[in-house]
């Protein structure tokens, strides 16, 4: 899964009259390859896909050992979440002979257990020998590509890698499926390429949406463009084509939607949910879309002429609120749930005003950031649909409940290898360097925002106590003595209530509330002894003239308070109280960037200031030789 929506509104879903022709949407959205024209219904573009000259033969291809048992293939069936469990599940069916797996990755093990068979076939080569492994196979599974390959690739060309993947890769192996044979193509796309990123989408059916007039990102695109191929030429040759469309696909292993999740729960948004926090969604565990597959396959056998040609949703059919997934899996991380609502359309602007200044600097993103106008409409607009045609059609019920799915997905988290990176977020590890510097109190639970309830209380208290001695018009004495009227007015009140009050237990205040134990008092002592004693010790050294590096810190120190006296002390308390509550929580969410740019700036300075050192004996040394000779000439003119 990929967590974006798309753009403006669209097309519907364009059923034909008979199951024997293409169908396609009424209307195609912008292709990206110039070259290629949009695909029409009841064409022919079989016809027109040139098949792939073999020039290394990978062996010879899976053939029907017993008239029983046919073959099928699985593209990308290693480095794929889907991939994996549906070449697993067509494995354990009993049904095929062999399962042959077209993927360039290495398959986990090193011999695949029969009736797998791993074949490196790389669908972007345009020299891949297709033909030879399709050789006797009657059924094959193309799943999307996209979403493991968005996640491989990082470099400027990502997208034209995805482009020959996806798009050309797959006009490659419906060229090879006719030319060898091939009766049936079932292809795995998303939801994505249907969903408009402005606005909700409510339980809808394949016939009610579209695809959009200009989509929000270029992988919906591809996934459209690959969507409309194949089901352009179902009926060319005897091949029979349908597609499925799941929506948020997740599972063990997943590397799309539990890594966007863990980079939620690394981010400074861990703690804020984007919008209202009601907006629904559709998630569906990967067995689900095996089963659905496998249900797919069997109808196009038993019923083409209701399934061919035709797309449809797959999904839990469990709606759920999108942050009470995000919640659970966070949970599972060892993160706190989110409670604090941020408004989508603020976090909305900050993305387009991102993105416009990437974009105008020129700058190249390494990875999809989580301000993004495409994961924020995921995040605050609702995505549902209805599986009622799959049902009907075919025969599809889930086999996983959702409840189920999580659980399995959630306990998985931990198994994966770098773990996510979560390994400073898990409750179970060492405190973080923010916790340890607050002394992992009362004052780290405030600052850190563990206790939003208490922190805000603390927020509120400090902000009226700012406005009370710095913001209103009274001098400090004046208010001061203000607030001990008022404590000492409700103390006494308090002191002379009864125990009781309409069956209330008033508790009193005793004496030892007000009492200071001498440990209490003596540890303050002791503290500013130290520091007074330090500060000496530092003036001694510096007045001997030979720790210039000391000497250099205490004059940085004094020119930023000169700085700080500068400004009016209400704006510098102020500043400092807003940033008790932003400053450590930021460090505590981005402690390893920060550690890094601090630890090269640090780098950068002690540098700098060994060198500034080094050079300060010869400057002193120059400067005393200048003041003797001064001293010499000013001598020998007054004896002359």
């Amino acid at each position: 899964m990929i967590l974006t929506a798309t753009g403006e509104n669209s097309v519907k879903f364009k059923q034909s009259e008979k199951g024997t022709e293409a169908q396609t949407r009424n209307k195609t959205p912008r292709l990206l390859s110039p070259s290629r024209s949009p695909p029409h219904h009841g064409s022919t573009l079989a016809h027109s896909l040139p098949i792939p000259m073999a020039t290394a033969d990978p062996g010879p291809g899976p053939t029907q050992t017993t008239q029983a048992k046919p073959a099928c293939a699985v593209t990308f069936g290693c480095s794929t979440l889907l991939g994996r469990h549906l070449a697993a599940a067509l494995a354990s069916s009993g049904r095929w002979s062999t399962v042959a797996v077209l993927d360039p990755s290495p398959p986990a093990a090193e011999q695949p257990a029969a009736p797998l068979a791993h074949f490196a076939v790389d669908l972007s080569d345009p020299a891949a020998a297709l033909a030879p492994v399709l050789a006797g196979v009657v059924a094959v599974f193309h799943v999307d590509p996209t979403s493991s390959a968005a996640t491989a690739c990082s470099d400027g060309s990502s997208f034209l890698y995805l482009h020959s993947l996806a798009a050309e890769g797959t006009r490659r192996l419906l060229a090879a499926c006719r030319a060898s044979g091939v009766r049936r193509v079932v292809y795995t796309g998303s939801t994505d390429v249907v969903t408009d990123g402005a606005l909700d989408v409510i339980s809808a059916d394949e016939d009610s949406v579209s695809y959009p007039e200009q989509f929000g990102n270029g992988v919906s695109e591809l996934r459209a463009q690959v969507e409309m191929m194949v089901l352009s030429v179902d009926g060319n040759g005897g091949m029979r084509t349908c597609v499925l469309c799941p929506s948020n696909l997740f599972g063990p292993g997943d590397s799309s939607v539990t890594r966007f999740i863990a980079g939620y729960a690394r981010s400074p948004l861990c703690k804020f949910i984007t919008g209202s926090g009601g907006n629904m969604s559709d998630f569906t565990y990967v067995e689900n879309v095996s089963h659905a597959n496998i249900c797919a396959e069997q109808a196009l056998c038993s019923n083409a002429a209701s399934v061919a040609g035709k797309p449809f949703f797959i999904t839990n059919d469990e709606p759920i609120k999108t942050w009470e997934f995000m919640s659970c899996m966070l949970e599972a991380m060892g993160c706190q749930r989110p409670r604090i609502n941020l408004p989508s359309k603020m976090l909305l602007f900050a993305a387009w005003f991102s993105n416009m200044i990437h974009h105008g600097l020129c700058l190249q993103m390494s990875y999809a950031p989580l301000l993004y106008p495409d994961t924020l409409y995921f995040l605050a607009h609702t995505r549902t649909f209805n599986t009622s045609k799959a049902r009907r059609l075919l025969g599809y019920n889930p086999i996983v409940s959702l409840k189920d799915g999580i659980m399995r997905t959630a306990g998985s988290i931990l198994e994966l290898p770098d773990n996510l990176d979560l390994s400073r977020k898990q409750g179970s590890c060492v405190s973080s360097k923010a916790d340890k510097l607050l002394g992992g109190g009362i004052a780290a639970d405030i600052l850190l925002w563990r206790d939003e309830k208490k922190t805000f209380s603390y927020v509120t208290l400090l902000f009226l106590l700012f406005y009370w001695f710095l913001l209103s018009d009274r001098t400090f004495v004046s208010s001061s003595a203000k607030i001990l009227l008022v404590i000492s007015l409700a103390l006494y009140i308090h002191g002379v209530l009864p125990s009781q009050v309409y069956g209330l237990t008033v508790e009193k205040v005793t004496p030892d509330y007000f009492e200071v134990s001498h440990s209490a008092l003596r540890n303050p002592i002791i503290r500013l002894a130290s520091l007074w004693n330090g500060g000496i010790h530092k003036l001694r050294v510096i007045a001997e003239g030979d720790d210039w590096s000391t000497f250099l810190k205490v004059v940085a120190s004094l020119f930023c308070i000169k700085v700080m006296l500068n400004f009016q002390f209400r704006m510098l308390m102020g500043v400092v109280l807003a940033s008790l509550f932003i400053v450590f929580i930021v460090y505590e969410q981005c402690e390893e960037e920060i550690d890094a740019s601090v630890t090269i700036a640090s780098a950068k300075m002690r540098s700098l200031m060994d060198r500034v050192v080094r050079n300060l004996p010869a400057v002193r040394n120059a400067m005393v030789s200048f003041k003797a000779l001064y001293i010499l000439e000013r001598t020998l003119a007054m004896t002359l």
